[in-house]
């Protein structure tokens, strides 16, 4: 009897193609591939518990008022120093004009002139605020943009020796996985040799039994094999003898199976190969993984 996550079955009603597969299967070592997901998931046991107070990790970022402030100041300045002296010019050309054209300092055509002049002045200056606050606005919205880009590349770069092991891993089967496969091996070819005559059409099941009847094979001992009967063949493997190992399923059933194809192994093992009536070719395993 084997056992291999919960499956009991009877070693006697599997093929020989189906045990050397779990053999190799059998044969794979996994313990690296172990140690490293239990190493893995210790890890990140651990991480979890101190997730939020850890401070390598960047969980939130902000812009720099200070970058702010000094756009802000440095925009102004900068107008400030070009319209202070231009203010100058314009107010001792006004009242130059205004006294070249007979209008006494303090009369009301003066006064006018003057305050007309300074509320100019006034809006220029304002416009000068207004781009200084643009410009603090968008040296703020630049800091709090390097923050991110910083934050996002720090965050990465961490998780970069986990993403390699993950990725180390990921080609690599695991213990679990390999008991996974075995026991669907098992189970699968226990259901092959239970459940033979349910694996083939009316058609195919009536051929096989006249056949059987006047040739005096033994039904028990042959397996459908022609390439016919098949689809979605895939190589897996390769016994001693050269024989290719296969998986597919028959036409009327979609479940995977694993095996031989009858015309390679009439070219190799003739006598281990039944042709019915139709031409249609059967396997004695057997005789075939001799």
């Amino acid at each position: 009897m084997s056992k291999s996550l919960g499956f009991s079955g009877s070693k006697a009603a599997i093929n020989p193609v189906t045990w050397s597969m779990y053999n190799y299967l059998n044969s794979i070592d996994t313990s690296a591939v172990d140690n490293t997901n239990n190493l893995l998931a210790q890890t990140g046991y651990n991480l979890a518990q101190t997730l939020s107070m850890r401070p390598d990790y960047v969980y939130s970022v902000d812009g720099s008022d200070e970058a702010r402030q000094r756009a802000e100041n440095a925009v102004y300045n900068s107008y400030v120093d070009k319209l202070t002296p231009a203010f100058a010019n314009q107010t001792s050309d006004l009242e130059t004009r205004l006294q070249n054209q007979g209008l006494s300092v303090g009369s009301e055509a003066y006064q006018r002139a003057l305050t007309d002049l300074q509320t100019t002045q006034n809006a220029a200056l304002n416009q000068a605020a207004y781009q200084s606050v643009l410009a603090g606005q968008n040296a703020f919205s630049d800091s709090l943009s390097n923050s991110i880009s910083a934050a996002d590349f720090s965050n990465n770069a961490r998780m970069l020796p986990v993403s390699e092991i993950l990725s180390l891993i990921s080609t690599s089967p695991s213990g679990y996985q390999i008991e996974q496969a075995k026991y669907g091996l098992l189970n699968g070819a226990v259901n092959d040799m239970n459940q033979l005559q349910r694996q083939y059409d009316s058609d195919q099941a009536s051929r096989l039994m006249n056949t059987i009847s006047t040739t005096g094979k033994i039904a028990a001992a042959f397996m459908a094999s022609d390439k016919r009967f098949k689809e979605n063949i895939k190589k897996v493997g390769q016994l001693d003898n050269g024989l290719n190992v296969y998986i597919f399923n028959y036409k009327n059933d979609k479940t995977p199976r694993l095996g031989l194809i009858a015309q390679e192994v009439k070219k190799l093992k003739p006598e281990a190969v039944f042709e019915d009536k139709s031409g249609f070719l059967y396997i004695r395993y057997d005789l075939a993984v001799k």
